[in-house]
């Protein structure tokens, strides 16, 4: 009997939203939402992260300024207790995927394992 890996990835995208962890991430962000100053600080973030992911894949240079731009960012954030508990479950989530990958990609690893030896 044949397995269908779409339905499967279905699957799991369904219990992907029943998860503790994305219910942490879905609650984090509403407290975001409805808190216009850590709303505010949360856009910084993302706007810092989002200008050195583009110049890094733009193969410009990350200058001392946006890192000093990045950290005070990053100070601000730390102090908003709301930001750093979405900070906190998304990286609790983002673990979770990292370890799905993981094991949706095995078979693929230990087929080319296999060619090395």
């Amino acid at each position: 009997m044949s397995t269908n890996v779409y339905d499967t990835a279905n699957q799991l995208e369904r219990e992907l939203r029943e998860s503790e962890n994305y219910v942490q991430l879905q609650s984090a962000l509403s407290a975001i939402k409805s808190d216009a100053e850590a709303s505010s600080v949360f856009q910084e973030v993302q706007g810092i992260q989002m200008k050195l992911q583009q110049k890094q894949q733009s193969g410009l240079e990350i200058t001392e300024e946006d890192i000093q731009e990045a950290q005070t960012i990053s100070e601000k954030a730390g102090e908003n207790e709301k930001v750093q508990n979405l900070m906190q479950a998304e990286q609790q989530i983002s673990s979770m995927i990292d370890d799905l990958n993981r094991i949706i990609m095995q078979p693929i690893q230990d087929l080319y394992q296999g060619q090395a030896e």
